[in-house]
């Protein structure tokens, strides 16, 4: 019989350049990588035996030796153990691992016995034998070879099917598309035994493996030439599936930004390139480019994460330097480490929990490292638990409402209140506003808290509008988040129109952090307020690095005092006369001045004889639920005195 070898050299002319490109480039080297390298030598020596056995068939000229059996023998070997190959490869893609000796095993016993069948043959005949002068003639279990191979697709298909959540779309749908080519190849051959287009189909499944999965570029940050994140999830689930410790380092060069502004990208990339550098040289392929300004290095011995850390403290000490574009630029760095990282069970989990552990330092200028311990990893899950939780809150409405009252130093009573967001954890009690906001904030999830609790307050007001002839307004929190929203001051009037909620019933707060960051933007949604006569108060004054042409950018008519300026006014001369001046000096502008924090007597005598316009804090209230809010606000009504009661 002859054949067509046209197929199989285009087939072994395919997989010889893609095995040539796999190593002539940086690759990885996971196991996911090494069984397709596998795979794919296995494909060439298959379609290459194949091609030797058709070879020698045809030019025997009816002398067959044992070069032919041997050379035929060896084809079948390999058209054996490929279909398991391939069954191995999605199982790296499914867990960054093969799921269990036990389980390969069992599924390759049908591969194991035909191994056997395939070696036995030269003594039994059952899958070819050679006649003369006929030539290769099929053996009367010929067909196995067909069975085998479109049973393992049946079963690789399956597998796809099941683990198509984990696999995910890209890859179900690339490695359908290699079974449909593979399984027409075989198909076409089974039908026209002189077309040898099985191993065709073979190299072109490989190939696409190769250019959408296994592309050498897909794994290297282009910039750098370093390991990328995708990379790095891949090895390090690996890891984590195999059950191995591994510690990682990351490097995060915080002063990035600062070094774009005066050096600009170029000089900023620069810095990236000689730092990829230095941690290269270090610890060779054990680096990785994970976001813009962090690296990371991971290492499997104890020995050599404290080598690493030490010498990377050095690397990155203040007194080194770089020479950009004839700019001396210093590289400070955030190093942070993490021993045993496998213990957090996720790629994805073990990078959050490096970017919380950067954001513990202080951020000096300094070099700095951080390491984990217990209790800041107690601290990391139970935000993560917080954030789950956040989701279930969103979802299902589960905030509260508080209001602070705030207390008039002139009208002896309570005339305005501060609207405050609670929320209570079945399992871990109540959780600090300041917490499960700044995670909110984070991630994206701020907005729709906002809007929940806005809805709530204009809801409480409408519900109680004779309090508002008591009540002078009601004090929100908006985040930068929220101001950023394109229609956030039309939004939320919108909430207050629904209600029939007049607009100088609330007064807006917005952070001294917030203000700090005045741009195009913020002062159109605050013109469109103001404009609405609704009020603004700067609220946390004295927190950050607001002074007062931040506050005069803004058309704020109140000014709120941060706590943290209270302390100890009562016996520090220099902090008492430090905050007079600020009150007189906000009074003189004609600002309504509030002290937060106030909690004792004599903070809140000493601060009202400065002539504050309001003060807030637990020495008059601690933020209450609208029931006991109302029976709080009844029962002072009429009253005069310092201290209204609780």
């Amino acid at each position: 019989m002859i054949c067509n070898v046209d197929f199989l050299i285009a087939g072994l002319v395919i997989l010889l350049l893609v095995l040539w490109y796999f190593f002539g480039q940086k690759r990885a080297e996971d196991l996911n990588s090494q069984v397709f390298f596998f795979f794919a030598v296995v494909g060439s020596l298959d379609l290459l035996t194949e091609l030797f056995s058709n070879y020698w068939i045809i030019s025997a000229k009816g002398h067959y030796g044992i070069a032919a059996v041997l050379g035929t023998t060896v084809f079948y070997l390999f058209q054996a153990v490929l279909p398991f190959a391939f069954i191995c490869y999605i199982q790296t893609l499914y867990k960054n691992r093969i799921v269990s000796v036990k389980r390969i095993l069992l599924s390759g016993l049908p591969t194991f016995v035909l191994i056997s069948i395939v070696l036995t043959n030269p003594f039994t005949e059952k899958l070819f034998y050679f006649e003369v002068p006929e030539g290769y003639m099929r053996g009367p279990w010929y067909m196995l070879m067909y069975y085998s191979a479109l049973g393992h697709m049946v079963v690789a298909l399956i597998l796809i099917i099941s683990w198509r959540k984990e696999l995910g779309h890209q890859k179900v749908k690339i490695l359908l598309e290699i079974l449909v080519i593979s399984g027409v190849g075989v198909v076409i051959q089974l039908l026209y035994h002189s077309l040898l287009t099985t191993g065709f189909g073979l190299s072109l499944g490989i190939l696409a493996l190769f250019i959408t999965i296994n592309n050498p570029h897909a794994n290297m940050d282009s910039l750098t030439g370093l390991y990328n994140h995708l990379y790095m999830t891949r090895k390090s689930n690996e890891l984590i599936a195999g059950r191995k410790h591994f510690h990682i380092i990351t490097v995060y060069l915080y002063q990035l930004k600062h070094i774009n502004k005066i050096a600009g990208i170029q000089g900023g990339d620069y810095v990236l390139k000689m730092t990829a550098k230095k941690l290269g040289e270090l610890c060779g392929k054990k680096v990785f480019r994970i976001t813009g300004k962090r690296f990371l290095v991971l290492t499997d011995s104890l020995e050599e994460y404290e080598y690493y850390l030490a010498q990377l403290k050095k690397i990155f000490d203040v007194s080194i330097k770089m020479d950009v574009e004839y700019k001396t630029i210093e590289t400070p760095a955030i190093i942070s480490g993490i021993i045993n990282a496998e213990k957090l069970g996720e790629s994805e989990l073990i990078l959050e929990y490096a970017e919380y552990l950067e954001t513990l330092s202080v951020q000096s200028g300094l070099t700095e490292v951080i390491q984990d311990d217990r209790q800041t990893m107690n601290g990391f899950l139970y935000n993560k638990r917080v954030e789950k939780y956040l989701h279930t809150a969103i979802t299902k409405d589960l905030f509260e409402v508080y209001y602070q009252p705030v207390y008039s130093t002139k009208e002896k009573r309570f005339l305005t209140l501060e609207a405050l967001s609670r929320l209570h954890h079945p399992e871990l009690g109540w959780i600090a506003p300041d917490v499960f906001i700044q995670i909110a904030e984070k991630n994206h999830m701020i907005e729709q808290i906002t809007d929940l609790q806005f809805c709530r307050i204009c809801r409480f007001l409408k519900e109680n509008e004779n309090l508002m002839n008591q009540i002078l307004n009601v004090k929100v929190n908006l985040s930068s988040l929220d101001l950023m929203r394109a229609d956030c001051s039309r939004h939320l009037m919108r909430m207050m129109d629904e209600f029939e909620i007049p607009y100088d019933w609330i007064q807006f707060e917005i952070t001294e952090t917030v203000a700090t960051e005045y741009n195009a933007s913020l002062r159109k949604v605050v013109d469109e307020f103001t404009n609405a006569g609704i009020h603004l108060c700067l609220d946390d004054f004295g927190s950050g690095y607001a002074n007062l042409n931040t506050v005069m950018q803004l058309p704020f008519s109140t000014i709120k005092i941060d706590r943290s300026l209270i302390f100890d006014i009562c016996n520090d001369k220099k902090r008492e006369m430090f905050y007079q001046s600020i009150v007189e000096t906000f009074r003189k502008m004609n600002y309504t001045v509030v002290s937060e924090g106030v909690e004792t007597k004599e903070e809140m005598e000493k601060i009202s004889s400065w002539g504050v316009d309001m003060m807030q804090g637990y020495y008059f209230s601690k933020p209450l639920p609208p029931e006991e809010l109302l029976k709080l606000l009844w029962m002072c009504l009429g009253r005069e005195t310092d201290r209204p009661l609780m």
